[in-house]
């Protein structure tokens, strides 16, 4: 039985069951609070893609990336060099292994510092986005960085969530 829930049934299936298996610092509770921020937007009828920028394995992308409505897409960035170079192998394994089609998501080995809104924008196929997930360097610089990063290409009712900082 899960104690804490979004109200979105694939999400609340792989936090009650698999979100401990992936690798990852991020909690259940969390990850439950952004499930039904995103499970509320469907309902509201906003659409477009999620970002998160620090995938690291994946534990909180795919959560997210399971509350997609059809169409949407999700896009991860992370430099995947910490703390070794198959982290993006076992990020990708981890998203086919609960779920996350191929063709749902994107995978962005790039610092997202060196990043520019219409490179991102670009990635995206000009869709708007609808939630981001900030978790990456965690440092002021960064966290200014990412957040101008993601403005630009916000959906006028899109989220931020901003991790650590």
């Amino acid at each position: 039985m899960i104690d804490i829930a979004s109200g979105h049934p694939a999400i609340d299936r792989y936090l009650s069951k698999n979100y401990e298996q992936v690798r990852g610092m991020s909690s259940r509770f969390a990850a439950a609070i952004c499930g039904h921020l995103i499970r509320r937007q469907s309902e509201l009828g906003i659409s477009g893609e999620l970002v998160e920028i620090g995938t690291f394995e994946g534990r909180f992308f795919i959560a997210m990336a399971l509350g997609l409505a059809p169409g949407e897409k999700a896009l991860g960035i992370d430099r995947f060099d910490w703390p070794n170079a198959g982290v993006e192998q076992r990020f990708l394994a981890n998203c086919a292994a609960h779920g996350i089609a191929s063709e749902r998501f994107v995978s962005w080995k790039a610092d997202s510092r060196e990043i520019a809104s219409e490179a991102l924008r670009d990635k995206l196929g000009q869709r708007p986005v609808r939630f981001v997930h900030i978790d990456s360097h965690h440092s002021r610089e960064c966290l200014t960085n990412d957040l101008e990063l993601v403005h630009p290409l916000l959906h006028r009712d899109g989220l931020v969530c901003l991790d650590d900082m």
